[in-house]
């Protein structure tokens, strides 16, 4: 009489045993080949292009402009600069726009402070093209471009003395050497360098266009910030 039973038990065991594996083939394990899921942010930020993005930087800086009109005068004028530098992505514009504050003058051999000889004097030094950035190493970045410049100088004489005033315009380019430490705090990136820029400029509208050639130099340092 227990052979039914003993049967009854055996036919039980085989249906839990087919539940379980019909279970299993709906349900198979969530890490077997599973589908990749969306970057995360590192991993974006990894393969980002370290060239892009934008660069504010603040710079100090040795301006010198010597020209030559075409009466045979030479004038020289050294004056620290005050600078601001733009520029975006690896291949993109540039913007330099420093405020000049001229400190010695120069005509035909004879220096003079100028302070000494010139009251409210001043000017602007504007540069603007188009740049292209390298990576010499991850932290290190070469910029340089051409553009257009232009040197402004506003000098007032003193009372009984000759006012003196320039517009110089003509072609210019640039060239930056950056270090881009890789601590970024808040996401925000900074970076010290140098600058150099020159320009050779072939025309003065204020002067009766009698520029015959200059040249400005600017040299000096930046400090700035990098933003995405």
């Amino acid at each position: 009489m227990r052979h039914p039973q003993r049967w009854a038990s055996w036919l039980r065991l085989l249906g839990a045993a087919l539940v379980a594996s019909g279970v299993a083939a709906a349900h198979p394990m969530e890490n077997q080949d599973a589908p990749p899921g969306p970057p995360t942010a590192e991993e974006v930020t990894a393969t980002t292009d370290p060239r892009g993005g934008w660069r504010h930087e603040f710079s100090p800086a040795w301006h010198m402009a010597t020209f030559w009109s075409k009466e045979g005068s030479h004038y020289t004028f050294h004056s620290l600069s005050i600078g601001y530098l733009m520029s975006v992505n690896q291949s993109g514009p540039f913007l330099h726009l420093s405020w000049v504050i001229p400190l010695q003058a120069r005509q035909d051999g004879a220096v003079h402070s100028v302070s000494s000889v010139y009251q409210n004097a001043g000017g602007i030094d504007l540069l603007f093209g188009w740049q292209w950035r390298k990576t010499v190493t991850q932290e290190i970045e070469f910029e340089g471009g051409p553009g257009l410049h232009m040197n402004a100088l506003n000098l007032g004489g003193k009372p009984g003395l000759t006012n003196f005033n320039a517009l110089q315009l003509g072609p210019g380019g640039m060239t930056v050497l950056r270090w881009r430490p890789g601590w970024r705090p808040h996401k925000v990136g900074w970076t010290v360098g140098a600058v150099g820029a020159l320009g050779i400029d072939l025309y003065d509208p204020l002067r009766s266009n009698d520029l015959r050639i200059g040249v400005t130099l600017r040299m000096g340092v930046i400090l700035g910030v990098d933003l995405p």
